[in-house]
């Protein structure tokens, strides 16, 4: 599980990359060093912000989903004490 300061990280980095991005920097990964292939889709391409924009849905609510669980032990824990 990713913490409250990892998220804000990553943020930070995303951000960071995506300033890169419009002022033309372009980040290549060498394909044989990695093995992970170059992606050379532009900002402004859909499919990839729906990608973007998915992958962080599914990090915040399984961010959202441990504070639930932890709210609801603490408040087990307090309903226990004061019986």
């Amino acid at each position: 599980m990713m913490s409250e300061e990892d998220i804000i990280e990553y943020n930070k980095l995303t951000e960071k990359l995506e300033l890169l991005k419009k002022q033309g920097i372009v980040f290549q990964v060498d394909v044989k060093k990695q093995g992970t292939p170059v992606d050379d889709r532009g900002p402004n391409d859909l499919t990839k912000r729906i990608e973007v924009l998915e992958f962080r849905n599914e990090k915040l609510h399984n961010y959202n989903q441990k504070l639930i669980e932890e709210v609801r032990s603490l408040r087990s824990k307090l309903y226990i004490k004061e019986k």
